[in-house]
């Protein structure tokens, strides 16, 4: 990428980036269009490719802006005072919602860029989510209140076994589904709140 897309005014970055986040929201790697984002941005293809040399520059300089930006909205709105297992999920999965409403390209584009099969940038993707999914495993471990847990219950295979389900659940969803995040997120609730009532001790229930 080149430097210099920083030095121009900050309304005009805004008009590049949210233009490109709007395309590769709606599309998956291979059929975003440059051409469909120089359109809305209003440049030519000539400088985008200027400021970030190729599609895959592009692509890869969005995920971590959008990453950025999740995560720094996230750590302002999750609650890091509960520790019951289930309610740090659901209050996370609230907050998702919440940067949704503030950011719906910015959260389309990272469900787009989680299941992208493309191997332009497939593993280059793959590692950046499998070290954000494994600190922020480590983090949620290390302050779960594991009590309430049946004794026969490990926090971390449970994680592990609900991790495994979100993954099946996402993809086994259409595309119109994924687009309908408030409705997804009510069904992944419905399934975790099934999974509390079998993991936790009566009293908890």
């Amino acid at each position: 990428m080149n430097n210099k897309f920083f030095d121009l005014p900050q309304e005009k970055q805004n008009t590049i980036i949210n233009a490109a986040l709007h395309v590769f929201a709606k599309y998956d790697y291979k059929k975003a269009s440059t051409d469909a984002i120089t359109s809305l941005a209003g440049i030519s293809k000539g400088l985008l490719f200027h400021y970030f040399e190729n599609k895959k520059g592009l692509y890869l300089f969005l995920y971590k802006y959008a990453i950025n930006i999740f995560i720094k909205e996230m750590s302002s709105m999750h609650d890091y005072t509960e520790t019951d297992f289930f309610k740090i999920l659901v209050n996370a999965q609230m907050c998702k919602l919440a940067v949704l409403s503030k950011h719906p390209d910015i959260m389309l584009f990272i469900v787009q860029v989680y299941y992208e099969e493309s191997p332009v940038v497939k593993d280059e993707i793959d590692k950046s989510f499998s070290a954000i999914i494994a600190d922020s495993s480590r983090r949620f471990l290390e302050r779960v209140d594991t009590s309430k847990l049946k004794d026969d219950i490990s926090a971390e295979k449970l994680l592990n076994i609900i991790l495994w389900m979100s993954e099946g659940f996402m993809r086994t969803r259409t595309p119109s589904q994924l687009a309908d995040l408030p409705k997804l997120n009510e069904e992944y609730l419905e399934h975790i709140e099934i999974m509390r009532k079998q993991v936790y001790k009566p009293e908890f229930i």
